[in-house]
């Protein structure tokens, strides 16, 4: 298939006799899709890239991107920030218009300082949370659909005092992202009127967390632990929670795993409490994502499954609004279909918007993980949910 120009689409540009001589289809509108397809969030990021899929199988259903195809490249990071600055390169040069992803904090922040920004390429990441995003000086470029760290962070501070912890032990993994999130989190707990009596920070990858987990629990009796579950966060909670004067661990999303409920005793796993962004379930948006996803046969509540389909989705009313596959228009194109002001136009309904979009009209997204206005930073505002294991299942309930 043919790729577009960065600039303007092929067709009617001095290619066009290549064009009708090579192939009468569509040309390719393409945007790269880093995602962490293995490593330590491999199982979450291949949810996720299902997610972002039907964004672009529902946009190609309804008559494609500016009349052409709609194309995701995905390309794996391993969450790794080294293969993750080849693997957006090589995006880059092969003519990506913008990239849909990272999925991991450290990625994108090393691939938004050697790639994207000096390219001028628009990222939106789909579950990159480090507060330190927010801070970046990305000349505008840098969006995403996660909420940051600093409200998931947060958040679970306050889901652990209310849960009566008064005392917790903190461990975290060393990487960006869990490093980050600990320290907001014992930041948040403390000013609560919480005491932090324990702040270790561990190695991924380890054979075992036994040492770490008798520091922890000689610290209080819950504990707050901060890891990728596929990268030792699983061996962690076992070793931690063999120890018998530990009662509670919380923790956040990079420690859900589908392995728990087979490496864990019903016991154990009563004791966890995990706080994860969630999609809005109140909300018509997700009402409808749900619907499609479950046609789909997606876990419409997977971590930031929503969130991958938002930012796929909205790349393409970006491309729509901007009316060329230009870089430099798709900053503020995605603005300009993010906003509180605009016709409302819900997942799945990308026929109607541009059609709304070709009468002049502005459109507001309302998407299936929640409202998605982006602030001055690209951030916005998110929710989240409270998971416990009971009656054979993980239940869910959205932190008020």
């Amino acid at each position: 298939m043919l790729h577009t120009s960065l600039k303007m689409p092929l067709r009617g540009s001095a290619l066009g006799s290549l064009v009708l001589a090579c192939t009468t289809a569509l040309a390719d509108i393409t945007v790269g899709a880093p995602f962490a397809l293995s490593g330590s969030v491999g199982e979450q990021a291949q949810a996720m890239r299902q997610g972002a899929e039907l964004a672009v199988q529902q946009v190609n259903q309804q008559g494609g991107l500016l009349g052409d195809t709609y194309r995701l490249d995905f390309a794996d990071t391993g969450c790794d920030p080294d293969k993750g600055v080849d693997a957006v390169r090589r995006l880059v040069q092969s003519g990506a218009v913008a990239l849909v992803g990272p999925v991991c904090s450290g990625v994108t922040m090393r691939v938004a300082r050697s790639v994207t920004i000096p390219a001028g390429v628009t990222v939106v990441s789909v579950a990159s949370a480090s507060s330190l995003i927010t801070g970046l000086n990305d000349q505008g470029t840098v969006f995403r659909t996660a909420p940051s760290d600093a409200q998931k962070g947060s958040a679970l501070a306050r889901q652990a005092f209310g849960m009566g912890m008064r005392s917790v032990a903190v461990s975290h993994a060393s990487d960006a992202y869990n490093t980050g999130m600990a320290q907001v989190f014992a930041d948040a707990f403390k000013a609560l009127g919480g005491r932090v009596t324990v702040n270790q920070s561990h190695e991924p990858r380890q054979a075992d967390y036994q040492r770490e987990a008798r520091a922890v629990a000689a610290g209080a009796a819950d504990v707050a632990l901060f890891a990728y579950s596929g990268s030792g966060g699983v061996q962690y909670l076992k070793d931690v929670l063999a120890q018998p004067a530990v009662k509670r661990v919380v923790g956040t999303d990079g420690l859900m795993s589908k392995d728990l409920a087979s490496v864990l005793s019903a016991e154990q796993l009563a004791r966890l409490t995990f706080v994860l962004a969630a999609a809005d379930a109140e909300r018509e948006g997700y009402r409808r994502w749900l619907a499609m996803a479950v046609a789909a046969r997606i876990k419409a509540d997977g971590p930031y499954v929503a969130h991958a389909y938002d930012a796929a989705f909205m790349m393409a009313l970006a491309i729509e609004a901007a009316g060329a596959a230009d870089r430099t228009r798709i900053p503020a194109a995605l603005r300009s279909i993010a906003g509180p002001q605009g016709r409302v136009i819900y997942p799945g309904e990308f026929a109607k918007a541009k059609a709304l979009i070709r009468q002049g009209a502005r459109i507001d997204y309302d998407g299936a993980s929640g409202p998605v206005d982006f602030d001055a930073a690209g951030d916005i505002t998110g929710r989240f949910s409270v998971n416990r294991y009971s009656s054979g299942a993980w239940q869910t309930t959205l932190l008020k």
